[in-house]
């Protein structure tokens, strides 16, 4: 198996190496290839790697194995080996131990098309925490969620962070398009393997 991947069960680490390609297309490749080859996601972790140049790393879950094995060759024909297998061992690990990294795909079974209330989601979801930036948040809150949702793992929990965006309605901080001062639009479609 090349340098940039590692397997432990069912999780596997890439490091994309170094590239133009932003992380939200980096993302959106690897979820839009994986439903292109039939490959059941049940976890993508994104992690910023800073040792040496920065560049963005994943690991990814699930129960095919065979198809996974399929993204990993198809990931590794386009992108640079450049991890060790230390570092993607120790992102596995911190992956399954739900100790740090950003959750693109993770277990969930509810329409976050438009609003949900927060039990709802943590109810639903492999969310475990829903934090309101500088206030308390009602549990009948209602989270405009339309259809994206970046949460993050801190100390084994799987939190959400969300703020006031208009009366009693509540956002995720992490939205698919920002304004312009908050990192503008990325234009760039992801790549097709």
């Amino acid at each position: 198996m090349p340098l940039s991947t590692k397997r432990s069960d069912s999780w596997v680490a890439f490091d994309s190496g170094i590239t133009s390609l932003s992380r939200r297309h980096l993302e959106e490749t690897i979820v839009n290839h994986s439903a292109k080859i039939g490959l059941g996601l049940d976890w993508v972790i994104t992690y910023q790697l800073t040792s040496g140049a920065r560049r963005i790393a994943f690991t990814i879950s699930s129960q095919d194995s065979l198809t996974l094995d399929r993204l990993l060759g198809d990931l590794n024909n386009h992108f640079p080996n450049f991890a060790g297998e230390f570092e993607l061992d120790e992102l596995v690990q911190q992956s399954s131990s739900k100790h740090s990294g950003r959750a693109v795909v993770f277990p969930i079974d509810v329409d976050v098309t438009s609003s949900i209330t927060a039990g709802e989601l943590i109810k639903n979801s492999a969310i475990d925490t829903i934090i309101a930036i500088g206030e308390e948040l009602p549990v009948d809150a209602q989270i405009q969620v339309n259809g994206y949702l970046r949460p993050t793992f801190n100390n084994g929990k799987l939190e959400l962070y969300v703020e006031r965006v208009a009366g009693d309605l509540y956002a995720p901080i992490e939205r698919e398009s920002p304004h312009e001062c908050c990192g503008g639009h990325d234009d760039e479609g992801p790549i097709s393997l």
